[in-house]
């Protein structure tokens, strides 16, 4: 199984507009910039395949997939873990609520 990116997943008390600001606070942090810039990097906001029976509205995520040979998931997995940590925070002190992302390896399957 190939790692071909890595998704980030709001839990239960993430919105659309959660996955939206994500997004482009994602696309705004330095290294992950720079990758998107080169064409090295592409993030998708998607709905998840696998979401939970019985909720209202849309089970969305982001997919970060590598387009090149120039990142290691190692060091991709550190960069987005970094970002959606200081935008959870920074979400915290002026929404509240916690929508606990969770980052995990996207394989050859999407999975």
């Amino acid at each position: 199984m190939a790692v071909l990116g890595v998704r980030v997943r709001l839990g239960a008390g993430g919105t659309v507009d959660d996955v939206r600001a994500l997004k482009t606070w994602l696309e705004r942090e330095e290294p992950l910039a720079e990758l998107l810039s080169e064409k090295k990097l592409s993030i998708e906001a998607q709905t998840s395949a696998d979401g939970t029976k019985g909720r209202l509205g849309p089970d969305l995520e982001l997919v970060l997939k590598v387009l090149g040979d120039v990142v290691t998931i190692a060091a991709l997995t550190e960069y987005t873990a970094r970002a959606v940590k200081t935008w959870t925070n920074n979400r915290r002190r002026l929404q509240g609520g916690d929508p606990q992302p969770q980052i995990r390896p996207l394989d050859t399957d999407g999975e």
